[in-house]
């Protein structure tokens, strides 16, 4: 009981030494920043194949804008509270646009998609920080990482240089967040239409040698992001049904052998739905008030290779709440 109450109490007082060295940061590094309440500036920055992306597309949703670089140490720590935030978020109406402070394209790109695979939006102006580039004045960005919440009207929530505060302000906004599906005018389309995708993915699947011959069957549920440029991102499994063999052959395994295979083809088929929607060709991309917006696909393939190309393989869905996710 004494060893709980120990427990209990470090876990408090490192709980409360965080928040006072978050506010610490805060009061240090943030002082200047735009403060709640006042209308974010517009801006047009560029995506490393050149495509504008302005802060007035993400008018609707919730936007986190995360300034950054490749070569800061700090903000390199915090990539992977990024990408869990990220993750947690991204089904949801928040949309995140990193800021690089780069200057070496080809160490940016590699750093935000080799290494670590930061799949939101990313532009840069590709100039020399507080010397060359115009965004930091805009936002009054004197030290990275900075942080700002946008909110669907434009206007500043918060502005941080430390993570945790983020989350937890973007936790306290999520009873009040809408799943993803935002209203568009148009919504993306795969070109050629359902018909298209449907053959595409049918005349691509591939199979290991063991889902093949024990005629593996599943149904594959996953999200992905079609961006601005008709280009995907985003991509996450959410979960893999109707998993089972076809093959008499099978039942005539071990239990332990069947539970070895059954999980080796959930595993196949999570990383060969991911490989197969990477390798779609581009879409095109939503568009609202006659302009492309971001749009969010939500796809049910299904595969099974007895019958590969004798029945539709997928369910298409443009809102999360058809799926009840």
């Amino acid at each position: 009981m004494i060893m709980k109450r120990i427990i209990l109490f470090t876990f408090l007082w490192l709980a409360a030494f965080m928040g006072v060295q978050a506010q610490e940061l805060d009061a240090q590094y943030a002082k200047k920043l735009l403060k709640p309440g006042v209308t974010a500036p517009n801006f047009t920055l560029q995506t490393a194949d050149g495509k504008n992306i302005q802060l007035s597309d993400y008018r609707g949703s919730y936007v986190v804008l995360d300034f950054w670089a490749s070569w800061c140490g700090d903000c390199r720590k915090d990539i992977p509270a990024m990408k869990a935030l990220w993750k947690d978020f991204n089904d949801y109406n928040v949309r995140f646009i990193g800021i690089s402070f780069d200057t070496n394209k080809d160490a940016w790109v590699k750093t935000y998609w080799e290494t670590y695979q930061m799949n939101w939006m990313q532009v840069s102006e590709l100039k020399k920080w507080k010397r060359e580039t115009f965004i930091d004045r805009l936002y009054n960005v004197e030290w990275i990482p900075t942080m700002y919440l946008i909110d669907p009207q434009g206007k500043v929530v918060m502005g941080t240089v430390e993570i945790n505060r983020l989350r937890q302000k973007l936790e306290a906004l999520k009873p009040s967040l809408q799943i993803n599906g935002a209203a568009v005018d148009v919504n993306p389309e795969f070109v050629g239409g359902k018909e298209a995708l449907d053959d595409y993915l049918q005349n691509n699947q591939r199979y290991t040698f063991k889902t093949q011959k024990m005629k593996m069957e599943a149904s594959v549920l996953a999200v992905f992001n079609v961006e601005m440029d008709g280009s995907i991102t985003g991509i996450k499994v959410m979960e893999v049904t109707n998993l089972k063999a076809t093959n008499p052959k099978f039942s005539q395994l071990k239990e332990a052998e069947q539970k070895a295979l059954t999980t080796k083809a959930a595993q196949h088929f999570r990383k060969e739905t991911i490989r197969l929607l990477s390798a779609m060709p581009k879409w095109t991309p939503a568009q609202k008030n006659g302009r492309p917006v971001q749009g969010r696909i939500v796809l049910r393939l299904n595969f099974d290779p007895a019958s590969k190309g004798a029945k539709k393989q997928i369910h298409w869905f443009v809102n999360l709440d058809k799926v009840g996710l």
